[in-house]
């Protein structure tokens, strides 16, 4: 769930994004795992699922690295954050002292109306596993 005002726009990355509605300064917890919010579902559990919802999670969850769930939310901007191996503003922490799941903070200062991105490849296996070249 993100912890900062946030607004599902046009991106020029691809398709849509989510931009910071304040400035956001370096070292902030732009999102973090809430149960209350967001989803988890076991490997087991998700093969279950139709073909058509395990492609949805794919798209807008991830695999996690330390639980082995899969993590999404059912609606909201989580969405939209797009990826990149180099240009992110985003940085993972793993810290299990404060949440059980991945989350992430500003690398930098952020301005309002930037557009949040980070690296799949950081904590999400199912990417790492299917999309190796997004490293490039």
């Amino acid at each position: 769930m993100f912890l900062c005002k946030t607004e599902i726009r046009k991106s020029a990355i691809e398709g849509h994004g989510v931009f910071v509605l304040e400035d956001i300064s370096e070292g902030f917890t732009v999102w973090q795992f809430d149960p209350k919010h967001d989803k988890s579902i076991s490997q087991e559990n998700f093969e279950k699922l139709s073909e058509d919802k395990r492609r949805e999670i794919e798209k807008v969850g991830y695999l996690s690295p330390t639980s082995g769930m899969w993590i999404y939310s059912l609606e909201g901007s989580d969405h939209f954050t797009n990826h990149s191996s180099s240009r992110n503003n985003l940085t993972t922490v793993f810290d299990a002292t404060i949440s059980p799941e991945p989350f992430f903070r500003a690398n930098r200062a952020i301005s309002k109306d930037e557009e949040l991105i980070v690296n799949y490849l950081e904590f999400d296996e199912f990417i790492k596993n299917t999309k190796p070249d997004w490293a490039k």
